[in-house]
C-alpha cells in the first residue's frame, strides 16, 4: 500500500530539498502544493497564477484546485506520495491557516513537519531569486515557524494522524516515514 506524507514547514526551510535527497533511495512522487493548483489550473484550461499570485490571491479557493490535482495525479501511482506543502501561507492579508479538511480529502498518512533554524531560513530566502516571497527578519520567521508548527499539530490531531516533528538532519526519518 503506497504512503502519502504531508510534509509541511516554512517556505525556504528545505522540504524539496530533503524529499530530494530522500528520492536518491527511494523512489517517491513528489507534489508541491503550488505546482498542483498550477497544474489544475492548466488541466482545466486556465492561464497558471504565478507563485506570488497563488501566495497572495484567493488562496482558500486554489486549494480546492489542489485536491483535485493531487486526486487525479496519484490515482494510479503505486509509489509512496509525499505533498510538499504549507499549514500556513504567508498572504497579503497576514497569515492564513490552511483548514484541516483540506489536509483530510488527500488521505495522508501521517503529517510531518520540516524546522530549521530561523537564520538559516532567511539566507535561504534572501538567496533565492527564483521566488518572490515577502521579506521577512529572523525573528519573523521564528514567530511563523512556531505559528506553522501549532497548525500542523492541530491539523494531524484534527484528521487523526500522527504528527512527526523533523530538524536536524531529518534525511532517514522522512525514509521511514515513507516504508511504513
Amino acid at each position: 500500500m503506497k504512503r502519502r506524507i504531508a510534509l509541511l514547514g516554512l517556505s525556504g526551510v528545505g522540504k524539496s530539498t530533503l524529499i530530494s535527497r530522500v528520492a536518491v533511495h527511494t523512489p517517491l512522487v513528489h507534489l508541491q502544493a503550488s505546482s498542483l493548483i498550477k497544474a489544475e489550473q492548466q488541466h482545466r484550461a486556465q492561464t497558471p497564477d504565478s507563485s506570488e499570485a497563488l501566495r497572495t490571491g484567493p488562496v482558500l479557493d486554489n486549494q480546492a484546485l489542489m485536491i483535485a490535482a493531487f486526486e487525479r495525479l496519484t490515482r494510479t501511482t503505486t509509489l509512496p506520495v509525499v505533498f510538499d506543502g504549507h499549514s500556513l501561507i504567508d498572504g497579503r492579508d497576514g497569515l492564513l491557516e490552511i483548514p484541516s479538511t483540506v489536509f483530510a480529502a488527500l488521505s495522508l498518512d501521517a503529517i510531518a513537519f520540516l524546522t530549521a533554524d530561523p537564520a538559516a531560513i532567511f539566507e535561504r530566502r534572501r538567496l533565492d531569486d527564483g521566488r518572490e516571497r515577502p521579506t521577512r527578519d529572523s525573528a519573523t520567521l521564528a514567530l511563523h515557524q512556531s505559528l506553522a508548527e501549532s497548525a500542523a499539530r492541530r491539523i494531524a490531531a484534527d484528521i487523526g494522524r500522527p504528527f512527526h516533528l523533523l530538524d536536524g538532519d531529518p534525511t532517514g526519518r522522512l525514509a521511514s516515514l515513507l516504508a511504513d
